[in-house]
């Protein structure tokens, strides 16, 4: 049950850190189009300073400006977890069961040219003796 206790545990951490991102972005799209200044024809963005179709990125999250608004999304190229960008190849979060047959994982991933989580888990004990190998001790 350990190991089901940080499963649950960590699908939902998963789950807070996604709508967790989600509120973000939605509360970033909010205000950047308030404040982007924007104006009838004109295709710079500012605060920052920006041309149309540029992007910068800062963590998790890609402003691109669109018409003169940075329009905010989620980075594709890193893996969000707990509101902080991971790079492919990387490690987000291991855990081992108490009595440390059991690791879980979290790792991020390239596919193709978008980064994904994956989570892992994988048992280092030793199968339990079937009743003919208990038998023939």
């Amino acid at each position: 049950t350990s190991t089901r206790e940080s499963i649950n545990n960590l699908a939902k951490k998963m789950k807070f850190a996604i709508l967790s991102m989600f509120v973000i972005t939605c509360v970033l799209a909010v205000h950047l189009s308030e404040v982007g200044g924007v104006k009838k024809n004109e295709k710079i963005c500012t605060k920052p300073k920006g041309n149309d179709g540029e992007s910068r990125t800062e963590g998790c999250l890609k402003q691109t400006c669109k018409n003169g608004v940075w329009r905010p999304s989620l980075e594709e190229t890193v893996c969000c977890y707990d509101r902080e960008a991971f790079l492919p190849n990387t490690s987000i979060l291991t855990t081992t069961s108490q009595d440390g047959c059991t690791t879980t994982s979290i790792d991020c991933r390239l596919d193709g040219d978008k980064a994904r989580m994956v989570f892992q888990v994988e048992n280092s004990c030793p199968k339990p003796a079937t009743e003919n190998q208990v038998e023939a001790l």
